[in-house]
Order: C-alpha cells, then structure tokens, then sequence
C-alpha cells in the first residue's frame, strides 16, 4: 500500500515509519524539515517536503495514497504545560486537523487512521477496563483534543473514510518512560510519583501501537472507534517496581511530592494526565485480528529497557 503519515518524525511517528517499511509498504511522511529528510531517504522513504498549514505539493499527494494516518500535533513534551498552553495547543491541532479533511477528497482516499488518545474518555476507575462506549468528562490532555475529534465524526459522518484510534500509555526506550524511570535509575537519581496517587495504567508497546495503526487500515472498519492498549492494565506503582527490577536498582531513591507542587512543576493539565485513570480494554482491536508483539508489560518492558541501556553504551 501507498501509505502517507503526518507527524513521521516525533515519538511515535519515527517507530511507525520504521514499521510501515518494515511491513513492505511504500511509506511517505510529510515533513516541515529537511534536514531529517535525508535520514528519512535512506530508510527508503519518500518524503514530502511540506507544512500542513500552508498550501502545497502535500494537498495532492495525499488523494494519491491508499491510506493516510495523522500524527501531527502541536509540540508539547518537555515543558509545563499551563491552560494557556493547552489551549494554544487545542487551536493548533483543531487546525491541523481542518486543513487535513480540507486536502482529503473521500472519493479518492480509501483510509484515514486519525489518532486521538484516551484522555478524552476521562477518568475510567479502577474497576473493570471501559471499552470505547464509555464517556466521562475529557481529563488531561482530553479537553484539548476534543475540538478535533469531535470535527473529525462530523467529517465521518459527511462520508470522509476514516476510523478513529485511541491509544492509551505508549511507552517505548524515549520520552516520558526514559525521563520519568530510566534515566534517573541509570544515574541513581529518585523516580518522582505523586503522592497518595497510584492511577490506574492500560500500557501499549510503541511497536504495537504503530503496527495496530497500520492493522486497522486494512482490517477496521470506517467510521468506528478503536482503543488501543495491551492485555493487561495495572496500578502504575506496578510498573514503576519492575522498570526498577529490569535496570538492577536494589536500593531506588523515591521522591513522592504533592499534587500541588506537581501542579507548581508541570502545570495543572499534566497533573491532571498523571492522576487520572486510565483502564480500558482493546478487545475490539483484537476482535479485528490483531496480534501483539509484546501482550504485557511483562514481555514489553525487558525489551524497552535492554534497547535504552545499549543507546547508553
């Protein structure tokens, strides 16, 4: 398949990339920078110089692919995120993802996998894992993506061949795992966790969420809903205590600090991400056939961990 995504250079758009070649398909990822272009190249993709919010050369291609699966957002990793931060970014990605369905003629293009998360289903409970019918009010980065999403059914509705998809925890050798766990372990520095908070977490392999992404292309259906996340969900104090087992830290440094410094630290969206349940099952992804390369934490985490220390060596 002709695959083209958006977003092919950030955490998960570079695994995907990887794995979309991996698959045989012929991959394009549309990209504002050229310097990464040429590493891109030498993968054997083919790149399309370009910005979302600017006509250009992108605006046909993307009527040229079989499939086209939107990653792009707003950056945000890395720094405190305040509610006029979030906001600017809700605006962002509600235009992003305008002048995709804009660029899109559903006559043309057979599928589009446009990416959510599960923060705007809201706080699930500890209880039993909810499926895509469940809705609460959107916590963290929920209320930010909503606009987008909500714009994204309207378009479904209109005949637009899309499937909407909803990863949970993605973690993988970089980002929030490699700063929150595996960096301050591997320097005998403490793991920060919230005080009196241990949320409920449903984990996805970054391997396994990019290779559901290409998954529901072929075998999903248009217009509906998928959460993606591994087969088994767990207290996030679980996996922190393995992450600490996998790197051989015997004595770990725990540093809990209060909701209200995390507030002060990171910013009252990030804080509310990080307190919040997350438990939700992906039975309809599997109902679809797919099958995961790393079920559990229990088989996903060695790998996460044996990958980051060799980068270190």
């Amino acid at each position: 398949m002709h695959i083209l995504i958006t977003g092919g250079t950030g955490y998960i758009g570079t695994v995907l990339v990887e794995e979309s070649v991996k698959a045989g398909h012929s991959t394009y990822v549309l990209t504002r920078n050229k310097e990464k272009s040429q590493a891109l190249e030498k993968q054997g993709v083919k790149v399309i110089i370009g910005d979302m919010l600017q006509d250009g050369q992108w605006q046909q291609k993307i009527n040229e692919m079989d499939a086209v699966i939107h990653l792009a957002a707003p950056p945000t990793w890395g720094k405190k995120v305040t509610k006029k931060v979030a906001l600017s970014y809700a605006d962002g990605h509600l235009q992003l993802t305008k002048r995709l369905f804009e660029a899109i003629d559903p006559q043309q293009l057979k599928r589009l996998i446009f990416v959510g998360g599960t923060s705007y289903f809201g706080d699930s409970g500890n209880k039993s894992p909810k499926t895509e019918s469940f809705q609460a009010e959107p916590k963290g980065w929920g209320p930010y993506i909503s606009p987008s999403i909500k714009y994204a059914k309207e378009k479904i509705t209109e005949g637009y061949p899309a499937s909407i998809v909803y990863p949970a925890q993605i973690y993988g050798p970089s980002s929030w795992m490699e700063q929150l766990y595996l960096q301050p372990l591997f320097t005998n520095k403490p793991v920060t966790s919230l005080k009196g908070y241990s949320p409920y977490f449903s984990p996805i392999h970054i391997e396994d969420c990019a290779r559901a992404f290409l998954h529901l292309i072929e075998y999903g259906e248009i217009g509906e809903d998928y959460i993606i996340s591994d087969l088994q969900q767990l207290p996030s104090e679980v996996l922190r205590d393995e992450i600490i087992k996998l790197m051989g830290v015997t004595d770990p440094k725990i540093r809990a600090v209060p909701r209200w410094l995390c507030q002060l630290v990171l910013g009252p969206v990030l804080t509310e991400y990080a307190t919040a349940h997350t438990n939700f099952s992906s039975k309809k992804l599997q109902e679809t056939g797919f099958k995961f390369r790393y079920p559990t934490y229990k088989e996903g985490l060695p790998q996460v961990v044996e990958a980051w220390l060799k980068m270190q060596s």
